[in-house]
């Protein structure tokens, strides 16, 4: 049975994760999951992850941590979090209920999140002898080194209203206002170009990366030469800006 569903509709897909009840990230789920973000194209503008039912993800199997599985978890893991930063369009994240270990560095590693003010987000791993690998690569880039270190050392939950005040989660709301928030959210990135929205998060990501300013300078420029200078949508989006007419957009 699929652990993994991809629904397209308004512009978006929408990838839910179904591994009741908690939506443990095994290698079976996670493998499921890299799949699903590979396949998805510049037309899709956006895709939106979230867990079926009450929870995001408690986590990976802990029963995959113990040393003679542990390699093949940490290489899944590897897969799955570049299959997130190599798709082609924005990945938003849904965190409601639990979103901790795996489930927490499946949303530190998507582009935007969203989470209910009451969803418990964090890395307890320290205190099951191990540390979150992910996490201490993306935290300090959400959060800072500072206050990653405390999620890291500590085992700290966040609630998903605290996150949004770290920076941890772009925004928060009641659970059960979350969804309409995502939906508006939804619908605004996929009124845009897919190719614009695609080049834009390689920027980001590509600057990101750099080791120096100047070097962050270069590699977005370059980009932006070599990616959206060229495409269709450029062409189409300025037209229509000084024909003062909606755009059509062909994500290309």
């Amino acid at each position: 049975m699929s652990l993994v569903t991809v629904e397209r509709k308004n512009g978006a897909a929408h990838v839910t994760l179904a591994n009741p009840p908690l939506n443990i990230l095994t290698c079976a789920a996670m493998k499921e999951l890299t799949q699903a973000f590979r396949e998805l194209k510049p037309a899709d503008r956006v895709a939106v992850v979230r867990g079926a039912g009450k929870h995001l993800s408690a986590g990976a199997d802990i029963g995959e941590h113990f040393p003679d599985k542990g390699p093949m978890l940490l290489e899944t893991l590897q897969g799955l979090l570049a299959s997130i930063a190599e798709a082609p369009v924005p990945i938003v994240a849904v965190a409601r209920g639990a979103c901790l270990g795996a489930g927490l560095e499946l949303v530190a590693a998507c582009d935007l999140v969203l989470a209910a003010d009451e969803a418990k987000l964090g890395v307890p791993e320290i205190t099951l002898g191990v540390f979150p690998p992910a996490a201490a690569v993306d935290l300090p880039l959400r959060v800072g080194a500072a206050r990653a270190a405390e999620l890291v050392y500590t085992g700290r939950t966040l609630s998903g209203k605290e996150a949004a005040a770290w920076g941890l989660v772009n925004d928060s709301a009641p659970d059960a206002e979350l969804d309409a928030k995502v939906d508006a959210l939804v619908a605004k990135l996929a009124a845009l170009s897919g190719a614009a929205l695609g080049a834009a998060k390689a920027g980001l990501r590509a600057a990101a990366a750099a080791p120096d300013r100047r070097a962050a300078y270069a590699a977005a420029c370059r980009l932006y030469q070599e990616r959206t200078l060229p495409s269709k949508d450029n062409s189409e989006g300025l037209k229509a800006f000084l024909e003062k007419r909606k755009p059509k957009w062909e994500d290309a």
